[in-house]
């Protein structure tokens, strides 16, 4: 310590008074820089903890969201619609109101405790009653057919005949669950 004592007396006031602000300032940055780490993982943690906590949330959830499914499943046990009788019905009730209709079937999304079946149903120019009153149908079939995807592009008729009437392209996506029985 005293040769440091020696060194610092034998410097002028001007560089004492430098190295006493450079000592400072590094001290103060240091200081700083510790402040913002601490800040910086106590944030991390706080972070941490919330998502801790929203993930306890859901697993206590868990059992309530069984006993709802299973209310569900018995709900609709001999009411919803498998493949194949979504696809029928899809497509009956599709013929009542635009025949000349593109029909698809989609894949199946098979998961632990359900199958969503999909079947696509595209309207080519169709008026927005044909597409108004399809929607309808299908919402009158809820909850075990419902639409999961519904796009609706308008086809403005041409300059040279203003007056005739807007058509649409609608692609109707048709779903149904089915529980798996266990």
């Amino acid at each position: 310590m005293s040769a440091f004592k020696k060194l610092f007396f034998k410097l002028n006031d001007r560089e004492q008074t430098l190295l006493l602000i450079s000592l400072w300032v590094v001290v103060l940055v240091s200081f700083f820089k510790f402040f913002q780490a601490g800040v910086s993982i106590y944030q991390e943690w706080d972070l941490t903890e919330q998502q801790i906590m929203g993930h306890e949330t859901i697993i206590n959830l868990k059992p309530t969201i069984d006993r709802a499914l299973e209310a569900q499943k018995l709900e609709q046990a001999n009411k919803s619609y498998d493949k194949k009788n979504l696809s029928n019905r899809a497509s009956s009730l599709a013929d009542k109101v635009f025949p000349q209709r593109d029909y698809r079937e989609l894949e199946t999304d098979e998961r632990e405790r359900y199958s969503q079946h999909k079947v696509r149903i595209k309207f080519d120019r169709a008026t927005y009653e044909n597409v108004n009153e399809f929607a309808d149908l299908i919402r009158q079939e809820s909850p075990y057919m419902f639409l999961s995807e519904v796009k609706i592009e308008p086809n403005y008729p041409p300059k040279s005949r203003p007056y005739d009437p807007t058509t649409y392209d609608a692609t109707f996506e048709v779903s149904s669950v089915e529980f798996v029985n266990q």
